[in-house]
């Protein structure tokens, strides 16, 4: 569902629609009938499904309770901007200097982003993550048992059992999983690779007991289970106190390479624009040639 608040983190991660939000708050709907299918209607200000989709970015998909929620919030919003108009309050000094200044934050937010934000993630490279796992790995101490499993969920119990007997048997443990997918008399359910289970995540319970008695890629029988018969592959264990794999880390090491890179980053954008600008303090004691850190 679409949020109505909206944090500061969110604006400066995604000004281009907080900008056209505001930018509908000053200049309202125009009186001409926006092009689209119109959901709702205050006066002559129409609201329609286009509008909706535009304002919540190509990325989400909207449901229909999604647009009822955004169309109702919408009219309420209408109905107060409209008694506003009509009292001469949005062409007043205090809120065109908001304007002004919500534009300026805005501004800040998009050259953020082209310049730190952006290419902060995408710099970082297998080779990086693997040198920062190497230099903090006691960081990455675990504090729970892990296991890696491979899960697939049959109907029922002969479809699990011809599965696990094939495998058992020399069959390739992917290329079989893809034949089961594609043909769906075999009774497969849901299948999914190389997930990291704590012994509260697997569910239900008895799964732990089995993944935790099978060896590096032993494969355990058919667990009767209430959302079918599960089969169970086990792809490691990792015991509490020991150091976690990279793959569980991974993604942690990712973002805190790109916090320190967005810093790093910040500064040097920050030190390259006070050598083209002249900047002054005016109180004592400060250093006319630099800004306020």
């Amino acid at each position: 569902m679409i949020n109505a608040r909206f944090t500061e983190e969110s604006v400066l991660r995604f000004p281009l629609f907080f900008f056209f939000v505001i930018l509908s708050l000053f200049l309202g709907c125009t009186e001409t009938q926006p092009a689209g299918t119109p959901v709702a209607k205050v006066n002559d200000r129409v609201l329609t499904v286009e509008m909706i989709r535009a304002n919540a970015g190509t990325s989400q998909t909207l449901t229909q309770n999604d647009i009822q929620q955004y169309a109702k919030r919408w009219v309420t919003n209408e109905l107060l901007y409209q008694e506003a108009q009509k009292r001469g309050l949005d062409g007043s000094d205090a809120i065109q200097q908001k304007l002004i200044e919500a534009q300026k934050q805005l501004s800040i937010a998009e050259l953020l982003e082209q310049e730190v934000y952006s290419s902060a993630m995408n710099d970082i490279g297998t080779a990086d993550v693997a040198a920062y796992f190497q230099n903090h790995s006691e960081e990455f101490t675990l504090h729970e048992t892990l296991i890696r499993l491979s899960v697939v969920i049959f109907n029922e119990f002969e479809p699990a059992n011809e599965f696990r007997t094939a495998v058992l048997s020399g069959a390739d443990w992917d290329a079989t999983i893809g034949l089961y997918r594609n043909d769906a008399a075999k009774g497969l359910m849901s299948y999914s690779d190389s997930i990291f289970y704590n012994k509260s995540s697997l569910y239900p319970q008895e799964l732990w007991k089995v993944a935790g008695a099978l060896g590096m890629s032993e494969i355990s029988f058919p667990i009767k289970t209430s959302v079918g018969q599960i089969v169970l592959r086990s792809l490691g264990q990792f015991k509490e106190g020991t150091v976690a794999p990279l793959q569980y880390v991974e993604v942690e090491i990712r973002n805190r390479l790109a916090m320190e890179r967005r810093q790093k980053r910040y500064q040097q954008f920050l030190s390259e624009l006070r050598a083209k600008h002249t900047v002054t303090m005016m109180f004592a004691g400060s250093d006319s040639t630099r800004g306020i850190e």
